[in-house]
């Protein structure tokens, strides 16, 4: 299990430091396939099947509190590690990510203190707003499945 651990952070060092923007997934793949040619067809469709179930469960369970995002992007990182046209998608979607993200960071420097604490208190009610609706749309129908007693 340590060893298992151990490779995690060292191909998490190699993804980060090694490579640039753009080309993370690919060189992942790259490095990917290169270790594993003696590997076999069912271990790597398990592996991919694991990366896709691990993505859909991040997907279904992001409005709950916890590491829903991270999670998805740590099994579509899994799927581009075996599926080359995934890899691919995933560095244009880190460039665009990236330019968006320093968009964002500009005009939150450009802005008033005012405007930061509007900014700050609207997303805090979307939040809010977001888990107020998954309450209702996840739990409350539950509720409706309990049989009374009586």
């Amino acid at each position: 299990m340590e060893s298992v651990l151990e490779n995690s952070i060292e191909e998490w060092r190699r993804f980060l430091s090694q490579s640039v923007p753009g080309h993370r997934f690919r060189n992942r793949y790259c490095r990917r396939q290169q270790a594993s040619r003696d590997r076999s067809s069912l271990s790597k469709a398990c592996y991919v099947a694991f990366g896709v179930a691990l993505a859909i469960g991040s997907i279904l369970l992001a409005p709950l509190p916890g590491p829903g995002w991270g999670t998805l992007f740590v099994g579509l990182g899994m799927i581009a590690g075996e599926v080359l046209h995934v890899a691919r998608i995933l560095d244009r979607t880190e460039v665009k990510l990236r330019e968006a993200l320093r968009l964002a960071k500009d005009m939150w420097d450009k802005l008033a203190f005012k405007g930061r604490v509007l900014v700050t208190l609207m997303i805090s009610l979307g939040v809010v707003a977001s888990a107020y609706g998954a309450y209702h749309v996840l739990l409350v129908p539950l509720s409706a499945l309990t049989v009374p007693s009586g």
